[in-house]
């Protein structure tokens, strides 16, 4: 009877999997100064979430200002929050329902501007 119990429970469980179609991908990137985590949490073909974590790794000290802007073919994000004392900037990015969302092979462009100083560089799906 608990074999049998299991089995189902098994069986649910690994359809319900299948059946979803949520998709999470993390494009990352680093430079000299910079380190960066993309995560794009994929909903549905036509509906994504982002969240976006940036940490300060140079030598300088943590910069008081930034700005940061991601470009994928699906659109633009950008921000201007402020580091913690730790150098680290974690938000989300954006969400959309109807649009086109990010794909797994996708590189996506980074841009970071601070303290008169500019880094751009690309973003690859781990």
């Amino acid at each position: 009877m608990i074999k049998k119990f299991l089995v189902i429970i098994l069986f649910f469980s690994l359809f319900l999997t299948a059946c979803s179609k949520i998709k999470v991908m993390n494009f990352v990137g680093r430079s000299g100064n910079w380190d960066i985590n993309y995560r794009v949490t994929v909903l549905d073909e036509d509906s994504e979430s982002t969240n976006i974590t940036i940490k300060y790794i140079g030598k300088d000290p943590i910069p008081k200002k930034n700005s940061y802007s991601i470009e994928t073919a699906s659109g633009k994000s950008s921000g201007n929050e402020p580091l913690t004392e730790s150098g680290v900037l974690s938000g989300s990015g954006h969400s959309c329902d109807g649009c086109s969302v990010v794909q797994e092979n996708e590189d996506i462009n980074a841009i970071i501007t601070w303290d008169g100083k500019s880094e751009t560089f690309k973003l690859k799906n781990k």
